[in-house]
């Protein structure tokens, strides 16, 4: 299905802005990113089926919905699988992004590898590796929506075609992308710091001590 190219940029910005907030913000909302990512994968899965099984684009809507509303209940009920899944979406990306460097095609079975290891790193430290993926996932597609505006491209999957116009654009994205990553990891991480206090403060009981010892 072909998108109408103004169509196809505005999804194009409001993907760039919902991933610059979980960049920045990431581990305060993860339970609703999961559900955005649930809701995401079950519809495009649902929808994919039900346009398939039945050549209609109305069975097709009703089963994404269906699906997606599946895919937030599934996703935010088992918690430790949507962290597992970031932790993997973060080791695929940087396995894809470097290889893309290198001028090569990814490896398949490396992009497994590097996925199990960032999923099994997601469960074992879970905090900094929330704080991680949301902000190099998230910088990734910011970077990857403004490559697809600024070169005309309708596949922010296609790294080849993003990467190659000239040989700058491919560091120059990369940089970014890790630049980006790095100050939204920072943030979200002195973020979490300063809110800790204000968590744990003891709450107040409404007792006052006077000069003399007594309460009141």
């Amino acid at each position: 299905m072909k998108i109408p190219p103004d169509l196809f940029a505005l999804m194009i910005g409001l993907g760039i802005l919902l991933c610059a907030i979980q960049c920045f913000f990431g581990y305060r909302i993860f339970k609703f990113i999961l559900g955005i990512v649930g809701f995401t994968l079950g519809g495009f899965l649902a929808g994919g089926v039900g346009y398939s099984a039945s050549n209609e684009p109305l069975v097709a809507v009703l089963a994404g919905l269906l699906g997606g509303i599946l895919g937030v209940v599934l996703l935010m009920g088992l918690y430790f699988v949507g962290i597992f899944l970031f932790g993997g979406l973060l080791g695929v990306f940087v396995g894809a992004t470097f290889f893309a460097a290198a001028g090569s095609q990814p490896e398949p079975v490396v992009l497994v590898i590097l996925a199990l290891i960032g999923g099994g790193l997601a469960l074992v430290f879970q905090k900094f590796m929330i704080i991680l993926s949301t902000a190099f996932n998230g910088a990734w597609n910011v970077v990857a929506g403004i490559a697809c505006l600024a070169t005309g491209t309708t596949d922010p999957a296609n790294l080849e075609k993003l990467f190659r116009p000239d040989g700058s654009q491919r560091f120059v994205t990369i940089l970014s992308w890790i630049v980006l990553g790095t100050v939204g990891a920072i943030y979200q991480y002195r973020s979490a710091r300063e809110t800790r206090p204000a968590a744990t403060a003891q709450p107040d009981t409404g007792l006052r001590l006077d000069r003399s010892g007594a309460s009141g």
